[in-house]
């Protein structure tokens, strides 16, 4: 496995990189489907509301796939870069199963960092969030997986790196995932306006 150890490098050009290279084979074209079709998909409901701190910067998401909001945590103290903040809605039932996010979240790190994650809930008026949070050596792939393990071929390592995620649980719109990731001091400079989006949450 290749791995390219550039502390200094924005993390989201990397991320393009490795978008840019999971793209480059595609799938033919799947036939028009007719509208009974398009009628068992699962039904959009209303989004989650939250304020987000105004120092952040807003970026455009993409316009389809999970990923409904992202934002940039101003870089602390002596860091390079700012902390990535992503909003993901995976749809209700099964796909918004919060393990499932969390321990992909953990994974992206060395380590067992999940045996060792800090974990907390809480109530958010009328709703319910829990929050982990790790740090260490942050791993980025720039390409896709390959093998029948799944291996990466090259990835990016980020060293003191820290993620504070977040799934906020609602009754009727489904688990609504929030995620800050970036060098430890930003991530830490950041918690408390990460806690207050949170908690804005309805």
């Amino acid at each position: 496995m290749g791995c390219i150890n550039l502390r200094t490098f924005p993390l989201s050009v990397f991320i393009t990189l490795a978008l840019a290279a999971s793209g480059c084979s595609k799938a033919p074209a799947e036939p028009d489907r007719p509208a009974s079709a398009a009628s068992t998909q699962a039904p959009t409901v209303p989004p989650l509301r939250y304020e987000a701190p105004g120092a952040w910067a807003t970026m455009a998401p993409p316009k389809t796939g999970p990923k409904k909001a992202i934002f940039k945590a101003t870089k602390a103290g002596d860091d390079k870069e700012e902390a990535d903040v992503e909003v993901y809605f995976f749809g209700t039932g099964a796909p918004g199963d919060p393990e499932k996010h969390f321990n992909e979240w953990f994974e992206q790190f060395d380590g067992n960092v999940g045996a060792t994650a800090k974990r907390e809930k809480f109530s958010v008026g009328s709703l319910e969030c829990e929050t982990v949070e790790v740090a260490g050596t942050y791993k980025i792939a720039l390409a896709p997986p390959v093998g029948p393990k799944k291996r990466i071929p090259m990835q990016m390592v980020k060293n003191d790196f820290r993620l504070i995620g977040a799934v906020v649980k609602t009754p009727d719109r489904g688990n609504w995932f929030f995620k800050m990731v970036g060098p430890n001091e930003t991530v830490q400079s950041a918690s408390g306006a990460f806690r207050a989006m949170l908690e804005s949450a309805k």
